[in-house]
C-alpha cells in the first residue's frame, strides 16, 4: 500500500528505490558522481591558489603520521598526498615503528632530505599512544592532526580545513567526511557525516580519519596510556569537555581516503571495553549519572542515564475519538508493559459518539491513574494537545497517538532519562509498523520539501547508514506520535502551532522552535513501540485533506526556509528528493574558492 502511494505521488523511480531500500539496498557513489561533484578542475585549482593568498589566517598545520611497519609503497602514498597539498603551510612529523626492510628507512630519509617540512621524529616506538606523543613533542603547528599510514589526503584537504578556521575564529576542533579507497584507486563507501551531534558522539566515534585540533587542547596531555586501540576517541572526549559546541566544526567534503577491507570488522573485545571505559571516564568527569554499555550490534555504545531517586511524574496525553478497539489496545499495552513508576494517563476525547467508545471512556475515568477530559471543539491535533498540557501538573509531558502498542517495558524510563536533561527539549522513540518495518527513527527536514521519517521502510533490526539506526543521537525533529518534552520547555516555546499547523508538521515545527532556542532533540532506539500510523484519523493525502496538507507545506517552507535547505544532522552531499542517504545529484556544498567568501578573524 505504501509503495503504491509513493508510485502515484512521486513516480515509478522513487517507488522502486523505496522498495529496494526495504530489501536492504544501499546506494554507493561511482566514478561519474565523483567526476561531476568531487573533482577539481584546472579552474578550481587556480581559484584555490588565488584564494589561499587572500586568507587572513594561514596557520601551520602539524600532521603526525603514525606508522607501524609499513611497506614502502603504502608509505609513499600517504606522504605524497601530503606533499601534494594546495595549502603549503604544514609540517609532517613521522613517528612509530618502521622496521620493514631497508627500503622504508631509505624512503623516509629521502623525503626528509628533499622537504624540510618532513621530519622523522621516532622510528622505533610501538603503539599509537607512544608514537602519537612522540609526534606531538615539539610540534610547531597552531593546529594538529593525526594520520594513519593507510590514509590519503585529497589535495584540497588542508585548504578546506584552513577555510573553516578562517570562517570560525574560535574553531577548536574540525572534522571532515571520508571514504575508502582500494588498491586500484577506486573510492567507495563514502561517510557523509552529521554536523556536531553530541549524543551520537557518545554512541560512536564518528569524527573519523581527519580530525584537526587546536594545539593548546592536546599538546599538554597527548594520548593517555591504557586506551590502546581507542586513543583517538579518549583524546577527543577530553577535548569536547573543554570547548563550546559551536567551536566543533564539520567540513562536509570527503577529504581523506582510507585503505581498509570492504567488509567491516567487529571491534576487538579489549578495544571495545577500553572505549567504553574512556566514555565512562568522560561522563564521570562531567558529573553525569550514567553507565556505558555495548550497543545492540556490540560495536558501539549505549549511555544508559540514571533517573533521580524520585522519578518525575509523567502525564501521558492521548487524544482520541471513537475507535475504541485502538484506544483499548494502546491503554492496555501501556498499563501492562511500562515499568516506569510515576505516571498518569490523560485521555482527551474529541467528540466521540460511538456508544462502545463512550462506555469504555466512562470506565477508564474510574481508574486511579487515568483521567478523561473532553475537547468539544473542531478537530485540531495541536489545539487538543495544547489544551491537555494546560490541564497537567506533571513536569514531563508525553504526547502519544491512540494507535500505539508498547514493545519494551523500559520505553518510558529510557525516554524520561533523556527528557530531563537540561540541554534536551524533546525525545523521540523507535516506531515500527505492525509488520516489523521501521516507521520512524528520527526525521530529516528539507526532504521532499519539508520532512521525512528516516529509515522508513527498512526492516526492524536494520542498522542504517553507518549504524545510525541503532544509536542514540540528535536530530532536527522527531514525530509527536510518541514524543516526550518537559512542561516548562513546552510552555517556553508556546506549545504546538494550532493556528497554522492543526495536524501536519506540527511536531516538526515544535522541534525546530526548540532548536531555535538552543535545545537538543534526541532520539533513542531503546524505546520501541508499534505504530499503526493514521489509522484513526485517515490518510493525509485523501482528497478532503490534501488542501490542508498543502497549506501546512507552504507555511513550513516559508517559516523554516533557512533550515530546510540544510539539516545539520544530515549532509549536503545526500539527497533531499529521492531517498534518504542516496547521493544528491547536485550536492548543496559551499565552495568558498568559487564564491570568494570573505574570511573573518
Amino acid at each position: 500500500m505504501r509503495i503504491l502511494w509513493l508510485w502515484r505521488e512521486r513516480g515509478a523511480r522513487y517507488a522502486l528505490k523505496r522498495a529496494l531500500l526495504r530489501l536492504g539496498h544501499v546506494t554507493r557513489y561511482d566514478e561519474n558522481w565523483i567526476r561531476a561533484n568531487d573533482t577539481l578542475s584546472p579552474r578550481d585549482l587556480a581559484q584555490i591558489h588565488a584564494r589561499i593568498t587572500r586568507l587572513q589566517r594561514q596557520p601551520v598545520i602539524s600532521l603526525v603520521l603514525l606508522i607501524e611497519s609499513p611497506s614502502a609503497a603504502v608509505l609513499r602514498c600517504v606522504i605524497d598526498s601530503v606533499c601534494a597539498q594546495l595549502y603549503e603551510n604544514w609540517e609532517l612529523r613521522i613517528a612509530g615503528h618502521s622496521s620493514n626492510g631497508p627500503d622504508v628507512g631509505k624512503l623516509l630519509d629521502s623525503y626528509a632530505g628533499i622537504d624540510a617540512r618532513i621530519k622523522v621524529v621516532a622510528d622505533d616506538v610501538r603503539g599509537m599512544m607512544r608514537a602519537g606523543n612522540a609526534g606531538l613533542s615539539d610540534a610547531s603547528g597552531d593546529f594538529i592532526s593525526f594520520l594513519a599510514q593507510t590514509d590519503q589526503l585529497a589535495p584540497h584537504a588542508l585548504y578546506m580545513i584552513v577555510e573553516e578556521i578562517n570562517s570560525c575564529a574560535d574553531a577548536s576542533l574540525i572534522y571532515t567526511d571520508e571514504d575508502m579507497i582500494d588498491d586500484q584507486g577506486q573510492r567507495f563507501s563514502p561517510h557523509f557525516k552529521t554536523d556536531w551531534n553530541p549524543d551520537l558522539f557518545l554512541s560512536q566515534n564518528y569524527f573519523g580519519c581527519l580530525t584537526v585540533y587546536r594545539r593548546d587542547l592536546i599538546v599538554p596531555t597527548g594520548f593517555r596510556a591504557g586506551f590502546e586501540g581507542c586513543e583517538d576517541y579518549e583524546l577527543a572526549l577530553r577535548v569536547i569537555e573543554q570547548v563550546a559546541p559551536l567551536t566543533i566544526r564539520h567540513v562536509p567534503y570527503a577529504l581523506v581516503h582510507r585503505k581498509l577491507p570492504t567488509v567491516e570488522a567487529a571491534m576487538e573485545p579489549g578495544v571495545a571495553l577500553r572505549a567504553r571505559r574512556a566514555l565512562q571516564d568522560h561522563l564521570d568527569r562531567l558529573g553525569v549519572r550514567a553507565t556505558v554499555e555495548a550497543s545492540r550490534s556490540g560495536n558501539y555504545y549505549r549511555v544508559r542515564r540514571m533517573l533521580p531517586i524520585v522519578p518525575p511524574r509523567v502525564s501521558i496525553i492521548i487524544p482520541t475519538r471513537d475507535r475504541v478497539e485502538l484506544l483499548r489496545s494502546t491503554i492496555e499495552s501501556i498499563l501492562k508493559k511500562t515499568n516506569y513508576p510515576n505516571y498518569e494517563i490523560v485521555i482527551i476525547d474529541n467528540k466521540s459518539t460511538d456508544s462502545a467508545a463512550l462506555s469504555y471512556l466512562a470506565g477508564l475515568a474510574e481508574h486511579p491513574h487515568i483521567r478523561v477530559l473532553r475537547f468539544d471543539r473542531a478537530f485540531n491535533h495541536s489545539a487538543i494537545n495544547n489544551f491537555a498540557a494546560e490541564q497537567c501538573q506533571s513536569p514531563v509531558l508525553a504526547f502519544l497517538n491512540n494507535d500505539l502498542l508498547v514493545i519494551n517495558d523500559g520505553w518510558l524510563t529510557e525516554m524520561v532519562s533523556q527528557a530531563i536533561r537540561s540541554e534536551v527539549g524533546a525525545v523521540g522513540a523507535m516506531l515500527y509498523y505492525p509488520d516489523d518495518v521501521i516507521q520512524h527513527a528520527g526525521i530529516v527536514v528539507g526532504f521532499g520539501g519539508v520532512a521525512v521519517n528516516w529509515y522508513n521502510g527498512r526492516d526492524r533490526g536494520s542498522t542504517g547508514y553507518f549504524h545510525r539506526a541503532e544509536l542514540i543521537q540528535n536530530y532536527s525533529a522527531v514525530t509527536a506520535a510518541c514524543l516526550l518534552t518537559r512542561a516548562d520547555v513546552f510552555a517556553e516555546v508556546g506549545g504546538f502551532n494550532e493556528s497554522d499547523l492543526p495536524l501536519t508538521f506540527n511536531d516538526v515545527d515544535y522541534c525546530l522552535r526548540l532548536r531555535e532556542r538552543g535545545y537538543l532533540v534526541t532520539w533513542t532506539p531503546y524505546a520501541e513501540l508499534y505504530h499503526l500510523e493514521s489509522v484513526s484519523r485517515g490518510d493525509d493525502m485523501s482528497p478532503g485533506k490534501i488542501d490542508r496538507f498543502r497549506r501546512a507545506q507552504a507555511y513550513m517552507a516559508e517559516r523554516w526556509a533557512h533550515v530546510l535547505s540544510n539539516d545539520p544532522y544530515y549532509n549536503p552531499n545526500l539527497s533531499l528528493d529521492e531517498m534518504p542517504f542516496a547521493l544528491a545529484a547536485s550536492p548543496r556544498l559551499r565552495r568558498p574558492w568559487r564564491s570568494g567568501a570573505q574570511s573573518t578573524d
